[in-house]
């Protein structure tokens, strides 16, 4: 149902507006890729994503593995001797993000992104505890990013800009909740909702123009340089890269597909208020992953004359490879709906 309307929107209302006033769908990227364009000088533009990603299983390595042989499996505590008590079995996460660009110069835009997360987890406890399943839950702002966008080259064919930036520590990464254990645990790495560090990153990003066809290309690296946080770790180097494929249907309809491979290096220290003979996600020794991911998307650029030129996105998520470090859950799947809006600013 939700296509069909986007289907009737396009190809029933285009002529509200001339050609020339109508921004072309693929002039952003899928909506799950940042800082994928450049916006022209006094040019403001408002985003909000939502987005909503389910975990399903556990993954040794890249092997699915039952909840009871998560409880098989030695702990990270001691000399590994004991094994844990619970496995997680499903986790949920819905994010709301909003974003904000600039831009002073035609050559330099900057922008601003934070979010809103919202998190449950379902775990199983061992036989000998009964074999019940309970839950936890957290929510709050996650970290802030900021970043300046720097064109490089721009010609007919090729657009390439450079990205520097700093995620600020805004989100929290003492969120507690009731667990068979305790009234009031600390919740596994997963279920905070920040990192506790300041993370300097690098993006580059590339479109190659072949009419109604382009190619997109961003590679991203991010690193803390702040030392550990407040609880004592910090996560390892993160290396993002994606290649898309758009298609431009008509001038406000375009369709995407897209490869993206997500690494994340081992945590350094832990968090000693985690248990880790409780549960893998409280276990330092379960962070870090290299994944491979599949992405179904489409832009779309309202033509009426009212409302303008809004944007709507939508971006479906599948893994295509996951290799984790340790135990960890498996990813399931993502989505991913946003909204843009860009106009003259001051």
């Amino acid at each position: 149902m939700f296509l069909l309307i986007f289907f009737f929107l396009t190809f029933s209302f285009e002529k509200n507006l001339n050609a020339d006033e109508i921004q072309f769908a693929d002039s952003h990227g899928p909506i799950t890729v940042m800082g994928d364009h450049l916006h022209k000088k006094n040019e403001l533009m408002f985003s909000l994503r939502f987005s909503k990603m389910n975990m399903d299983g556990m993954l040794s390595g890249n092997n699915v593995i039952s909840a009871n042989s998560v409880m098989s499996a030695p702990n990270g505590a001691s000399d590994e001797s004991g094994t844990y008590m619970n496995a997680p079995i499903l986790m949920k996460m819905n994010m709301f993000m909003f974003g904000a660009m600039y831009a002073p110069t035609d050559n330099l835009t900057l922008m601003a992104m934070s979010s809103f997360n919202q998190k449950e987890m379902i775990s199983q406890r061992m036989r000998m505890r009964g074999g019940s399943r309970f839950n936890v839950n957290s929510s709050g702002v996650g970290d802030t990013r900021i970043s300046a966008l720097m064109r490089f080259l721009e010609n007919k064919f090729v657009k390439t800009h450079f990205a520097f930036g700093l995620s600020l520590p805004t989100g929290s990464i003492d969120e507690r909740d009731t667990t068979p254990s305790s009234l009031n645990s600390r919740l596994g790495y997963r279920m905070q909702n920040g990192s506790g560090t300041f993370d300097s990153f690098f993006v580059i990003n590339n479109i190659s123009d072949f009419g109604k066809v382009k190619i997109g290309e961003q590679f991203q690296i991010k690193r803390p340089i702040s030392g550990n946080n407040s609880n004592g770790y910090r996560y390892g180097t993160s290396i993002d890269t994606s290649i898309w494929l758009s298609y431009r249907w008509k001038k406000n309809f375009s369709t995407s597909l897209k490869i993206n491979f997500d690494y994340l290096g081992n945590i350094d220290g832990e968090d000693d208020q985690m248990n880790k003979r409780m549960s893998p996600v409280m276990d330092s020794k379960n962070i870090g992953h290299q994944k491979l991911n599949l992405s179904f998307g489409f832009n779309y650029v309202n033509a009426y004359d009212y409302f303008k030129n809004n944007r709507l996105a939508f971006e479906l998520i599948l893994p295509l490879h996951q290799r984790v470090r340790g135990i960890q859950m498996a990813d399931d799947y993502k989505i991913m709906i946003g909204w843009q809006n860009s106009f003259e600013g001051f």
